[in-house]
């Protein structure tokens, strides 16, 4: 994202209260907003426009807008791409975007898993030791270059929904390719990655 240039001059009295709400949408604005060569992750201060990528994304207990669905969007390189997700299940979800191989990805997430699971023996049967297994992996999965989501480690496209709960996101993929989102999340229940039990989608993007 390319900000504009700033004046650099103080204000000369306090903004009114109408005002005051545009400077603290504009503050929001900078502490949200981040940049990386491929995407940009941006709030927008206009209401989005007819020419972005608008889409709602349902989340089940284990899908993506219905069990063993995988959603396929093509967006434009530069378009808004802005995503309404609900959670209607009992767990919690996420969307993450990768620019790897699907495969590769939940091959080294399953083992990332697993190497947490091996240092927590009672998982399955103990709350606090399963709770521990789950923040060792999560630890991996989140510091694991080869994990890496599309603009992180400055600007990940990485977003969680609670059970019940609608979460807005947007952002900008400068650079045509075909990429994946998927949920990492686990299901306690089996102890299986949502991606491994079919929750993703796949985002092509055109030039």
């Amino acid at each position: 994202m390319e900000a504009g240039p700033s004046s650099g001059t103080a204000p000369m009295a306090a903004p009114k209260k109408g005002a005051l709400w545009i400077v603290i949408a504009i503050v929001i604005a900078v502490a949200l907003t981040a940049a990386v060569m491929d995407v940009v992750v941006l709030p927008t201060l206009k209401p989005t426009q007819s020419e972005d990528f608008k889409v709602h994304l349902m989340t089940f207990d284990v899908g993506y807008d219905a069990p063993n669905f995988n959603p396929n969007w093509t967006a434009k390189a530069g378009q808004l791409i802005v995503v309404t997700m609900n959670n209607s299940g009992t767990m919690d979800h996420e969307f993450l975007l990768f620019d790897k191989d699907k495969a590769t990805i939940l091959k080294s997430v399953k083992y990332a898993l697993a190497l947490a699971e091996s240092h927590n023996a009672g998982y399955r049967n103990d709350e606090a030791i399963g709770n521990a297994t789950v923040d060792e992996y999560t630890g991996y999965h989140d510091t694991w270059a080869n994990l890496s989501r599309v603009g992180c480690p400055d600007s990940c496209v990485d977003h969680d929904v609670g059970p019940g709960n609608t979460f807005l996101f947007w952002f900008v993929i400068n650079t045509p390719g075909t990429y994946f989102f998927a949920c990492h999340q686990v299901d306690r229940t089996d102890w299986k990655i949502h991606q491994e039990k079919n929750m993703w989608g796949t985002l092509t993007v055109t030039a």
